[in-house]
């Protein structure tokens, strides 16, 4: 290329200067994203050959997209993550003269397909219902089940879950505050996926209040972390990590825990998810983000206006609708005939379904 020489420079040696460049403006998490989606290219050019990053084109971009879908049952989505990642890294190795200049743009970024892009893994009224009656009758305030109703009730995510701590809890003003705890960049301390945007005060109703109180009086391991804060969820070791959680709700959303049933047709005693270590592989549990999915979808359906809820939730209006309410258009037409009889008075019904007229009467 006229004007600009190519710098000779490894894979791995541009991944380590990538990541270091960045590292102080991704979060822990993403950070972790981003490590694991260029371990996956860095392993696809040592199987192809490349050495040195000056040698990628185009083509070989077309050909690490087809091997990574080949090697992995891997959808659109996901690998539209994976490329995103790698497209990002390719920038800043133009910035070093690593690659060819706008090698980035000819990343083959996939179209998601609409029913790939929003998952409707939402579980069922039914489920959701059995499983806090199960809980409030046998497992009454335990970690578990705790964890459920605030997820629940308010539909926060995993993270924020986790970060909460037990001085967050107001139970007299019966709220919840969210609070933005990095640490520090080498230490994974309790961030909210938004950062300092995401923080925000949550109320939640008195039974909630009072189920929470008695997980701290009874069930909650009386502990502090390793930067010495009073966690809310804990384990006998500290902060409670997101990997026990993942596993609670996998545990507790199985059918033969909550209804001592199998609703595909297996035998309870045989089936290997009906051991908790397997619980993940139980085909109706589920973890955190469907049960969001469900309390968002309650909340909207409960008539609490999007605009409070996105502040609610930390989720954009946008992003509401698209991704997160998957109510059934008949379900959002009797909400929007609900709100329409309570606040105008020309859409109240009688008991022969005919409008009212005010002038009748």
């Amino acid at each position: 290329m006229v004007g600009r020489e190519l710098e000779p420079i490894t894979p791995e040696d541009a991944i380590d200067w990538y990541l270091e460049h960045r590292r102080d403006e991704l979060r822990t998490a993403t950070r972790r994203t981003h490590r694991s989606a260029l371990n996956i290219f860095h392993d696809w050019t040592e199987e192809a050959g490349i050495a040195d990053l000056n040698d990628l084109r185009g083509r070989g971009l077309v050909a690490f997209k087809t091997w990574r879908k080949s090697e992995t049952d891997i959808n659109t989505v996901s690998l539209n993550g994976t490329l995103a990642v790698i497209q990002r890294f390719l920038r800043f190795c133009e910035t070093i003269d690593a690659v060819e200049e706008d090698l980035a743009d000819r990343v083959p970024l996939p179209n998601v397909p609409p029913n790939e892009e929003v998952r409707t893994d939402v579980p069922e009224d039914d489920a959701v219902e059995a499983i806090r009656s199960f809980y409030h009758r046998f497992e009454y305030a335990s970690r578990r089940h705790a964890q459920f109703e605030l997820v629940a009730e308010v539909g926060i995510r995993l993270g924020a879950l986790r970060a909460v701590d037990l001085d967050d809890l107001e139970t007299e003003e019966a709220v919840i505050h969210l609070q933005h705890r990095p640490e520090s960049s080498d230490a994974y301390g309790t961030p909210l996926k938004n950062g300092a945007d995401g923080e925000r005060i949550i109320n939640i109703p008195p039974e909630l209040v009072d189920l929470l109180q008695a997980y701290i009086d009874h069930h909650r391991h009386d502990v502090t972390d390793k930067f010495d804060r009073d966690p809310l969820f804990t384990t006998t070791n500290g902060r409670i990590s997101t990997t026990t959680i993942r596993r609670d709700f996998y545990k507790l959303s199985r059918p033969c825990e909550y209804a001592s049933e199998c609703p595909h047709d297996r035998e309870i005693a045989d089936c290997d998810a009906a051991q908790n270590a397997e619980a993940a592989n139980c085909p109706s549990s589920f973890s955190t983000h469907p049960l969001r999915k469900w309390a968002i979808m309650s909340q909207l359906d409960a008539g609490l206006p999007k605009e409070l809820l996105s502040d609610r939730v930390d989720v954009s209006v946008p992003v509401l609708d698209k991704h997160y309410d998957q109510r059934t258009e008949e379900r959002k037409s009797r909400r929007r005939r609900e709100a329409l009889e309570a606040s105008m008075s020309q859409y109240a019904m009688t008991d022969g379904g005919q409008p009212v007229d005010e002038d009748d009467g």
